[in-house]
């Protein structure tokens, strides 16, 4: 399947970037609408800004706990008292997990928009849309049968690569995936978790596969959950098979 955007999408240097509002505003970020104007070219970027202590607003934290990295023996000490270093330490961890999970998942073949850079308190990837219109939710879009049936079959594979990049989403749904000239692109990895070591990875996947297939029965499409669990763990790869037999 061909890429989402040519490898030259980008504004080439010197550029300039303007703030063009907020598309869309959460409890733990806000995602603005950029646009960088370069010599040749105009690109739009997606730029996610976290909120400070947004980790105030994550819910069942028990499952994703140590996902963000290792730290010093102070940093982990304050974050089981959950003090406030601890929370800052907690903050600055999840932000950087869900920019280099981003970048992972897209070289890995996934269909992510394309990362582009950090920024001091989020990061920046291609703007999916038409004009300056952000692509709509898949939950907020009526596939007919046959269409809800490929793209059904395209998530699996979605799926699949995640795993393959060892990586399980944690949060998927038909919330979480936009529907974009034919394609579903997959988004918010703020809770994705390491495939082989942490504890909750099959769960969470088996939670992401029955989340995804609910918005296609919906639709109509007969989906038998352990047929499509392991068609998503169907890799020669020695980590697919280890989370998938757990």
């Amino acid at each position: 399947m061909r890429a989402l955007f040519p490898s030259d999408w980008q504004a080439d240097a010197p550029y300039e970037d303007r703030d063009l509002g907020v598309l869309k505003a959460g409890k733990e970020s806000e995602v603005h609408l950029v646009a960088r104007t370069g010599a040749t070219r105009t690109c739009l970027m997606a730029e996610k800004r976290f909120k400070p202590r947004l980790q105030r607003a994550f819910r069942n934290d028990y499952l994703y706990a140590g996902v963000w990295g290792e730290g010093s023996r102070r940093e982990s000490r304050a974050i089981r008292k959950r003090s406030r270093f601890g929370q800052e330490a907690i903050e600055a961890r999840w932000m950087g997990h869900e920019w280099e999970t981003l970048v992972r998942l897209h070289a890995a073949g996934v269909t992510v928009p394309p990362p582009v850079e950090r920024t001091p308190d989020g990061y920046r990837m291609a703007f999916i849309g038409d004009g300056e219109r952000a692509a709509p939710r898949l939950a907020d879009v009526d596939l007919d049968l046959v269409t809800a049936r490929q793209v059904w079959r395209m998530l699996q594979t979605e799926i699949r690569r995640m795993l393959e990049a060892e990586l399980v989403h944690g949060d998927l749904s038909a919330f979480n995936v936009l529907w974009w000239r034919g394609r579903p692109v997959i988004i918010d990895f703020s809770q994705a978790v390491d495939a082989i070591v942490h504890p909750a990875a099959r769960e969470l996947l088996i939670r992401d596969v029955d989340r995804t297939a609910a918005y296609f029965r919906r639709l109509g499409v007969a989906i038998d959950p352990g047929a499509a669990l392991a068609v998503v763990g169907d890799s020669d790869s020695r980590f697919a098979r280890q989370v998938l037999s757990s």
